[in-house]
């Protein structure tokens, strides 16, 4: 029985040339299964940020830190730089 965990290293290891078609079928499954997983992970991490983005926008914490900036530079453009 092929355990995806243990086996896989087996596979990877071993040139595709010298496989038989049950072991390129089991190497394709397994290249299939490491894709799915990284696309997953990807859009996990997409998701996060979307989801902390929109915490940042309704927080109001976006609007505060451009309020500072620009009366920062607005002072400064009055007193002429100094």
């Amino acid at each position: 029985m092929f355990n995806p965990l243990k086996d896989h290293e087996r596979y990877s290891e071993k040139d595709p040339k010298d496989m038989s078609l049950d072991e390129l079928r089991m190497l394709l499954k397994i290249r299939r299964l490491d894709l799915e997983l990284e696309w997953k992970e990807f859009q996990g991490k997409i998701h996060f940020w979307q989801r902390l983005g929109r915490a940042v926008k309704q927080s109001g914490f976006l609007e505060k830190v451009q309020e500072t900036v620009s009366s920062y530079f607005s002072k400064d453009e009055n007193t002429g730089g100094n």
